[in-house]
């Protein structure tokens, strides 16, 4: 069809079809990446927690492809809204965005890529009385017990009791950066006695503290790297997407509860549902 114009409603149709299907096929090559290694998924985790946790697993995979160190990224629009707008020349990170119902492409640009005298906010978690108040929202959070104990070392499931014990005497920061995979852990084993043998459980468990220290910047975890190796065997074949959003589900509830209580603001563009 034909407009009086010139403009061919067909070949729009087209071209649109075909960006879809190019950053579809980008997406899938970067989530290649993503699996790499323990490494690999250790720094997604951590930047898509820095990013706030509020963009899809294959979009984030894109976005880190074109900037690993990416900390915010948004639509141009979205950054004017913030006093801030995009740098001439800058090359926008397509993603795939649902409008009206529709999967389309869209383009975001990373906090670098701006200039403006406002400040883009993005939350960290900096002196002890934060990591203490955190480690507390943790704790009320939690759907068990979380108590401290100065006769046990480290982490401890009571299943008797079920509750989940940990040394008094750990540091407060490390107890911060261990808390959510422990809770998770000890939550599920609550549930299905066992499943904390299971390796896949145990990498999703880790994976969510790195994305939780990423969105209060926090260190990750120490051995987390090892602990992420091989995941990607443990994941069916096609559930890979899944996988890492269940993983950003989790982190989502630890992270927004803390950024509420310690009033730990940024900026919040529209969160994203999953791709497919």
């Amino acid at each position: 069809m034909m407009y009086e114009d010139g403009f061919n409603i067909e070949e729009w149709k087209a071209k649109k079809l075909a960006e879809r299907q190019e950053t579809f096929a980008a997406q899938e090559e970067a989530l290649k990446d993503v699996f790499a290694s323990g490494q690999t998924l250790a720094n997604y985790f951590y930047q898509r927690g820095r990013l706030g946790s509020h963009i899809t697993a294959g979009n984030t995979a894109l976005i880190l492809r074109a900037n690993p160190l990416a900390c915010a990224v948004m639509s141009a629009d979205d950054w004017s809204k913030y006093g801030r707008r995009v740098s001439k020349g800058c090359t926008g990170i397509a993603q795939i965005v649902r409008s009206n119902g529709y999967y389309a492409v869209a383009k975001v640009f990373d906090v670098s890529q701006t200039y403006g005298n406002k400040p883009y906010p993005i939350a960290a978690v900096e002196s002890t009385k934060q990591i203490v108040k955190a480690i507390d929202v943790m704790r009320e959070i939690s759907p068990i017990p979380v108590l401290p104990k100065n006769e046990v070392e480290g982490f401890c499931y009571d299943a008797e009791r079920q509750e989940l014990v940990f040394c008094a005497a750990i540091p407060p920061q490390e107890l911060l950066q261990r808390l959510p995979a422990e809770i998770v852990m000890a939550a599920a084993e609550s549930s299905y006695a066992g499943i904390s043998e299971n390796e896949l459980m145990r990498q999703t468990a880790a994976a969510i503290s790195v994305e939780v220290c990423g969105r209060l910047g926090l260190p990750m975890p120490p051995d987390v790297v090892q602990t992420l190796e091989g995941m990607k065997e443990h994941i069916p074949d096609g559930e890979e997407r899944r996988a890492l959003e269940k993983v950003r589900e989790t982190a989502v509830t630890f992270g927004d509860a803390v950024c509420k209580c310690l009033k730990l603001e940024r900026g919040q563009p529209a969160p994203q549902r999953e791709e497919r």
